[in-house]
């Protein structure tokens, strides 16, 4: 029989008689597990500084081609989101508070090496053994330069002792969005144009000889009547329903003497239309071998080979949320038929045909990623002093980019319409063709190439040793790395045909062919590290670490960076006064931590004169030459922080596993440019400084439960964070009006109107007109527009030269109406359970205390394109108390508090529930395990704030690529 019991080792008896007396003893080593910490492994007992971290069989089943985006509310101080649902569209993934205006991305380390967000998201489940993430200044100090905005650690998959066993997993599911913004229907849509024509008439003085009724802009009554029955929704006839499937295979095994892991994987999904899809290959190979029992090498191999495809649509600017092109499908009208008899339609003055653009037809734009890393390691156990190791590492990564536009023009086909003004046309009646027009009208292929290549080398000495009590460790690193990058893009224009869209099937004439740009570009580091750990009687613990940067990125006096720092903890809970008086309590540490960091991640080379080309006078020809670009400045440096980190680990009643975190950090000689106090009449661009400084604190939370009733387990998890930051010192002009600083105040504010709702009559702004008169003698103005029914009415607040209000709305008058676009707050919790075989997992995740402001705010509506339902409902004479404001009125559009909106959310972010097959059943297959199972991801909300799109869709761009909710099957086997 065996017994088992959370947190206990098993046990495994015979029975023998009618009484069995078992005694469970605790499992050390499931309560303080190995954490992976930088450039190496420590005890979570003995970790002093603030690491969260998961496990990857966690996040193993769920089917996405972003690694990160699996982990969204997983990590407590992590906030990862995605603002659209594109195939292969990236996240956005911060640590803790933002501290900086330039990049704030956190250090990405893959087996050791620094790697980039790119590389780190292509990476496949299947081959991650660990995440961890360094979030304060004593866990991340090793990294020294780069660490101020945390550290993302990841340990791939490596072989082990035993047999082979061989792992396949596989899943296919597909996806629906999770909110489209409701739009116009085609009669609405007229509805509405003839309310605007309307009041736009009575505007202009009501003038009875130009009556909009008796305009052939004027959807007539026969003209609604048929359009209350025609619907052509673009997005309907472009959607496909997108699929996804991924498969991985690895197999793993060894000797004591040699260890191997091989495995690959294979990702493919399809988008929400034609020409839309992305696909990721992955590969990993990794063997380790005892050369002797003091010497061990290792090499490990891995690639990774990506292709995005997606339409040519300029406008996006290749942006991955397809902002543009999606409000254009999602907003263009529906009243005529999208093609007739084959032939795309053009009708009421549409200038773009999106089911037509978005087909191959008209141009594609792809993307191709080919990435390759080989990493390798010897290390000695020196057989003279025990404890003491030498290891050598060196890795090369090559990354290879090639993006291609190819745009081809085509033709929009206008018929003959009907209708008393001719604003539909009905295909039951055979319209004929009566005319053309070219769209599009580029035509041409275009390729970018881009070749980057690096290395970096450690040396390492390490020494372990326990003397009775007391545990010492220490390391030291020598590190070197460099890399080179170059690229250059190319364009012939008067492609022939999309059949073959290469540069052979261009235009021959030289005239034709555009070298664009190119750059060229390398790097260097050089550090030292140097860390030491001490533990007495596994009670006090005292880690000390420092790191020595130089990099080229700075002037040659400025190159070199000292980063330092301590923490200590203490294991209270092996206090005999508290273990024998605090008995709910199992265990309990106490630690803090203070550390020096720097960001050098704010461009580089700006210590060195710039030039630009320039034209020059013309003798016969052009002639050529350079002028002074931005003026040097020789003495940048590194952004540096100030880190401070306090916090406890325990755990209670032998089941509640809790962690709290409490930090403050200090950014300083942060890179940006004096721009706001320096005269308009200063000729030349100043260089960036270091000058500007940021503040930021917070807090994190985690608990967990596990029990177990019979045969049932269960489990509780959960995490919470709250981060802000703040201005200390930013560039401003002398006399700036105190209103207007930002010192202080949050990074992200937004300013614009406070609205005090809706003129809804002309009483209303007769009484308006008359307040003002009475406090100022003059009626109210918006901006030098004179109030009208249907306005929004801004409050006055100050004057252009007063702190006291003026009797008229101007720039003066704007506030902060959002102060945190950014959620301060991240969330995320897990109830899950395990009975006989079945599994079931559900996972929520939140952010809040955050605002959006709508960017739609004016609805744009004309023949060709609607816009938003929401619009539908909006101020008329005969609807005065709609919840829309009037529609021609500019001011209208402002931003103000009409159009905030609470941007917080709690969404069912994953649910997996599997079957573990039963082992009378896989061994009869001759298969070690065998798992089914199904999963959902963003399924539904329990919290919306933004109502009209999906919260967590780009702020900017609430007609993005939606996100997507996806289901999948998959099935794991193990041989």
């Amino acid at each position: 029989m065996k017994f088992s019991y959370i947190g206990y080792k098993d046990v495994t008896k015979t029975a023998t008689g009618t009484n069995l007396k078992v005694v469970l003893t605790e499992d050390s080593q499931a309560l303080d597990e190995v954490v992976v910490v930088g450039y190496g492994t420590q005890k979570k007992g003995s970790v002093t500084g603030s690491i969260t971290s998961v496990d990857a069989k966690t996040i193993a089943d769920i089917p996405t081609a972003n690694l990160a985006t699996s982990l969204a509310g997983r990590l407590s101080g992590v906030m990862i989101s995605s603002t659209t649902g594109k195939p292969g569209a990236t996240s956005s993934l911060s640590i803790r508070a933002k501290g900086t205006t330039n990049d704030s991305s956190p250090l990405y380390v893959i087996d050791g090496v620094v790697r980039n967000q790119e590389a780190f998201e292509s990476l496949d489940a299947s081959e991650v053994e660990n995440i961890s993430v360094l979030k304060d200044g004593a866990s991340a100090a090793v990294y020294g330069a780069r660490a101020a905005n945390g550290v993302v650690l990841v340990t791939t998959k490596k072989g082990s002792t035993g047999k082979p066993v061989i792992n396949y997993s596989g899943t296919v599911g597909f996806d629906s969005p999770t909110k489209n913004p409701e739009t116009m229907s085609a009669y609405e849509q007229a509805i509405f144009l003839n309310h605007n024509r309307y009041q736009d008439w009575v505007d202009k003085g009501s003038d009875p000889k130009n009556r909009p009724e008796n305009q052939k802009t004027w959807y007539t009554d026969d003209e609604l009547e048929y359009l209350k029955g025609v619907n052509y929704s673009w997005l309907d006839e472009m959607w496909r329903t997108p699929l996804t499937t991924r498969h991985a295979l690895n197999i793993t095994g060894g000797t004591e003497r040699v260890r191997y892991f091989i495995g690959g994987a294979y990702y493919f999904a399809t988008g929400a239309f034609d020409n839309l899809e992305y696909n990721k290959a992955n590969f990993r190979a990794s063997i380790d071998a005892n050369i002797t029992d003091n010497f061990k090498v290792g090499l490990n191999i891995s690639t990774d080979n990506r292709k995005d495809i997606k339409p040519h649509w300029k406008s996006d600017g290749g942006r991955d949320n397809l902002d543009n092109l999606y409000s254009s499908i999602l907003k263009r009208s529906k009243m005529n038929p999208f093609y007739i008899n084959g032939l795309p339609v053009k009708a009421n003055g549409l200038e773009q045909h999106p089911l037509t653009q978005i087909s191959e037809q008209a141009g594609r734009d792809t993307r191709k990623w080919m990435n390759t890393n080989v990493n390798m390691f010897a290390e000695y156990d020196a057989p003279f002093l025990k404890g003491l190791k030498f290891k050598f590492q060196y890795s090369r990564n090559t990354y290879n980019r090639l993006y291609k536009e190819v745009a081809m023009p085509y033709t929009l086909y206008t018929f003959e319409t009907s209708g008393t003004n001719g604003h539909y046309i009905d295909p039951s009646k055979n319209p004929q063709v009566t005319g053309t027009d070219v769209r599009g009208g580029d035509r041409f292929i275009k390729k970018t190439s881009a070749l980057y290549s690096d290395y970096q080398m450690n040396f390492f000495v390490t020494y372990d040793r326990t003397f009775g009590k007391h545990d010492i460790g220490a390391l030291f690193v020598y590190e070197q790395a460099e890399g080179e990058n170059e690229s250059f893009d190319a364009q012939r224009n008067g492609l022939l045909t999309w059949t073959m869209p290469e540069f052979h099937a261009a235009s021959s004439d030289a005239s034709q062919s555009i070298v664009g740009n190119g750059s060229v570009g390398e790097s260097g580091r050089l550090s030292y590290v140097g860390r030491l750990n001490y533990a007495y009687d596994d009670k006090y613990l005292l880690e000390a670490a420092f790191r020595v940067d130089g990099s080229t990125k700075f002037a040659p006096n400025k190159r070199w960076g000292f980063f330092p720092s301590i923490s200590a903890g203490w294991r209270i809970s092996n206090e005999p006064f508290f273990a024998n008086n605090i008995k709910f309590i199992d265990y309990l540490k106490l630690r803090g931590s203070i550390a020096s960091l720097g960001n050098d991640a704010i461009g580089g080379w700006d210590w060195m004169p710039k030039y630009n080309l320039t034209t020059g006078a013309i003798f016969g020809s052009q002639s050529y030459g350079i002028e002074p670009g931005t003026l040097a400045n020789p003495d940048l440096t590194w952004e540096k922080s100030i880190s401070y980190n306090v916090g406890f680990d325990g755990r209670l009643f032998n089941h509640f596993d809790v962690s709290f975190e409490w930090f403050y950090r200090h950014t300083y000689d942060i890179l940006a440019e004096r721009t706001a106090s320096v005269p308009t009449s200063f000729g030349a661009k100043l260089p960036k400084e270091n000058y500007a400084k940021i503040d930021a604190r917070g807090f994190e939370f985690e608990i967990g439960y596990n029990g177990q009733v019979k045969d049932f387990t269960y489990w509780l998890k959960g995490n919470f964070g709250y981060a802000k930051s703040w201005w200390v010192e930013k560039d401003e002009a002398s006399n700036l009006a105190a209103y207007k600083s930002e010192i202080g105040q949050s990074l992200d504010r937004v300013w614009g109107y406070d609205c005090l709702g809706i003129l809804r009559s002309q009483e209303e702004v007769d009484r308006v007109n008359e307040e003002n008169v009475k406090k100022y003698g003059k009626e109210l103005l918006i901006k030098g527009t004179k109030l009208v029914p249907g306005m929004l009415l801004y409050r006055d607040v100050r004057g252009v030269n007063s702190d006291e209000p003026d009797g008229q709305i101007t720039e003066e008058d704007m506030v902060v109406i959002v102060d945190k676009q950014s959620a301060p707050i991240t969330y995320g919790f897990t109830l899950g359970g395990k009975w006989k075989g079945f599994t079931l997992d559900i996972f929520f995740q939140g952010l809040a205390g955050h605002e959006r402001v709508i960017d739609d705010r004016k609805p744009g509506v004309k023949d060709w394109t609607g816009t938003f339902a929401y619009w539908n409902d909006h101020w008329t004479a005969e609807n005065p108390n709609a919840s829309m404001p009037f529609t021609l009125t500019k001011t209208n559009g402002e931003k103000s508090t009409f159009w905030v909106r609470n941007a917080s959310f709690l969404r069912c972010k994953n649910i997996s529930l599997s079957y573990d097959i039963p082992q009378s059943i896989t061994k009869a297959l001759k298969l070690d395990k065998v798992k089914v199972f199904v999963n959902g991801t963003n399924l539904f909300l329990l919290q919306d704030g933004l109502k009209i799109a999906d919260p967590e869709v780009h702020k900017d761009h609430i007609s993005s690529y939606p996100i997507m909710r996806n289901f999948s099957f998959g099935l794991n086997v193990t041989l």
